[in-house]
């Protein structure tokens, strides 16, 4: 949390009353207390570990041979191809050039 008023170059305008662009001056910044700050870290951290688990994953498996069995995960795939096109759209310089 800031606390700030208006500057003083502002406040002795004699528009002050009408202008748009009126110029603040910060006069302190509130902190959070350790505990806070250390509890927002951690759900940050947490986040990061639980971000992968919360991505669906589809399955599919897959007979080669006799005795061969591939497994594939179709959002993988999806992701994968998603990627491909886009380096295949903007690869040739189309968006990378600014048009």
């Amino acid at each position: 949390m800031t606390l700030k008023r208006l500057s003083a170059k502002c406040a002795a305008c004699e528009f002050k009353d009408k202008c748009d662009k009126k110029r603040m001056e910060m006069l302190g910044c509130l902190e959070l207390p350790e505990q806070n700050l250390a509890a927002a870290a951690s759900e940050t951290v947490a986040a990061d570990m639980v971000q992968p688990l919360a991505v669906k994953h589809d399955y599919r498996e897959i007979k080669v041979g006799e005795n061969t069995t591939v497994t594939i995960d179709l959002e993988e795939m999806k992701k994968k191809l998603q990627e491909d096109l886009m380096k295949s759209i903007t690869g040739g310089g189309f968006l990378q050039n600014g048009g």
